[in-house]
């Protein structure tokens, strides 16, 4: 019996560190996904419309972009509104380990931008009701010339239908089969632009409805 117990004990470490090895490194695959999921994005050659916002197809991301962040499917319009502010979104689908690992502080950085700071979470309602985005908040600035630019970056995560800015997003999300990230952009006019006069903040009441409902059906009535 002084034997068995040992060896019993060990055999439930390995058998443990197997399965959580293998939802790290997203072994354990689900039959149909991510690509059932991908599918549910927005058409990415079809303008969007939401509200006064007029989304307009940006260019195909670089093939050696989706190799490398393992992308299988994405979204990526830029949003006019009449008086001429313009946002960014780009919505990834693919396996949680890839999309999660991704974040805009370890890429941005490698194109030269830093970000200022800290980020921060920013959290917004939208109807119908009952419904809430959590965002990650980043002011990230680069020099053009001399000349000191910034732009506000925000980004969420999901698989179930709950956005939420995580701080450890590849362990929480590596129970699903698949994840979706949202980034907004913006180009600031001014570093000190305040954050509760972004017009992103109304951009988000009337993109979540619609990217919700296309990605995870329409909200519970219960």
């Amino acid at each position: 019996m002084s034997r068995i117990l040992p060896f019993a004990v060990g055999l439930v470490i390995l058998m443990g560190s197997e399965l959580l090895h293998g939802r790290w490194t997203d072994r354990w695959s689900f039959s149909g996904e991510p690509e059932a999921s991908c599918a549910k994005l927005p058409k990415q050659d079809v303008p969007m419309i939401v509200g006064d916002w007029t989304g307009h197809p940006g260019k195909p991301l670089a093939h050696e972009d989706l190799v490398v962040g393992e992308i299988q499917g994405y979204f990526n319009q830029t949003f006019t509104h009449p008086n001429g502010t313009e946002i960014a979104v780009l919505v990834l689908c693919g396996r949680p380990g890839p999309i999660a690992v991704h974040s805009p502080e370890v890429c941005l950085g490698g194109e030269g931008c830093t970000l200022d700071g800290k980020k921060e979470r920013l959290g917004v309602d939208f109807a119908p009701p009952n419904q809430r985005v959590e965002f990650w908040v980043g002011q990230f600035y680069w020099f053009d010339g001399g000349l000191r630019k910034d732009r506000r970056q925000l980004w969420t995560y999901s698989s179930n239908g709950t956005w939420s800015a995580d701080d450890n997003p590849r362990f929480h999300f590596a129970r699903y089969p698949s994840l979706y990230k949202i980034y907004l952009v913006r180009q600031m006019s001014r570093r000190d632009e305040k954050l509760d006069e972004d017009p992103m903040l109304d951009f988000i009441k009337v993109f979540m409805p619609e990217i919700q409902r296309r990605l995870f059906g329409p909200p519970s009535q219960s």
